[in-house]
């Protein structure tokens, strides 16, 4: 909700009431998809239910498709859309830390937090432990601060890093997608159980992965290479020329609510 926001389609007030929306609807349709079970998550790593890989490739594309679209209809501007900077050392010793710790616990975060809200006493623990765990790297940050800014790349995006056009890189993360879809249904028809696995018509499939391929094509064709030009993170924070002028003659410019006593904005985090 980032963009709409600082192109002042709602205030900041607002804007936390719909995070809270939207962040309930979340967790509700995690718990619905089986996300708030242990034994659902892992199964990926018996390779009997790789549930969890399908819907994180899916969000994937549907966040690199999304936002080029957007950005191609005017919708939205990419220069706003705040991207981390790459640590490429500490990155890496985190995901592996985080990786043991979802197989031993089996719950990443977010999904934790669902467990323990449909009343998993393990997701509770789970919470406690990373608690604990962000309280101890808190403590011992000065100590660990060399390495946790080891490895600085900055902003880097994949079209930058490989050089090629924003419409390429979606089409090849489209069939990335789908290969890994392809793989991911053979390994379970060999180790999964079939009536526990979710059934889905070939032809609906098809069909799916077809209108996959068209967008990414539409995308590697004619996305304007303009539009991605300016790094996301790197606009100024006021409503300015030629960013998204049919929604500055919409809208008025968000006044940032004041700062508290105390309080110093380093970086403004964007989206």
């Amino acid at each position: 909700m980032g963009p709409l926001y600082k192109f002042g389609w709602f205030d900041f007030a607002y804007s936390l009431q719909i995070a809270g929306f939207v962040g309930f609807f979340f967790g509700f349709v995690l718990e619905r998809a089986g996300f708030g079970d242990a034994r659902k998550l892992t199964a990926i790593f018996y390779l009997k239910d790789f549930a969890v890989l399908k819907v994180m490739f899916t969000a994937i594309v549907v966040c690199a498709l999304g936002l080029l679209y957007f950005s191609l209809f005017g919708w939205i501007d990419l220069a706003r859309v705040h991207i981390l900077p790459t640590y490429i050392w500490p990155q890496i010793v985190g995901g592996l830390i985080l990786g043991v710790g979802f197989v031993m616990g089996g719950y990443c975060p977010t999904t934790a937090i669902v467990a323990t809200v449909s009343g998993k006493l393990d997701g509770l623990i789970f919470i406690v432990g990373m608690m604990l765990g962000s309280i101890i790297f808190a403590e011992f940050f000065p100590l660990l601060q060399n390495f946790y800014e080891a490895g600085s790349m900055g902003t880097v995006r994949l079209p930058d890093l490989f050089h090629l056009s924003p419409g390429v890189i979606a089409l090849l993360i489209s069939l990335m997608a789908l290969g890994a879809y392809w793989v991911a249904e053979r390994v379970e028809q060999k180790f999964g159980n079939p009536d526990e696995l979710p059934k889905g018509s070939p032809k609906a499939k098809r069909i799916a992965a077809g209108i996959l391929v068209l967008m990414g094509l539409i995308l590697a064709v004619g996305y304007p290479e303009d539009r991605y030009a300016q790094k996301p993170g790197t606009a100024p924070l006021s409503l300015k020329e030629e960013k998204a002028p049919t929604l500055q003659q919409k809208t008025a410019p968000v006044e940032k609510p004041k700062n508290a006593p105390g309080f110093k904005m380093v970086e403004d985090e964007g989206c």
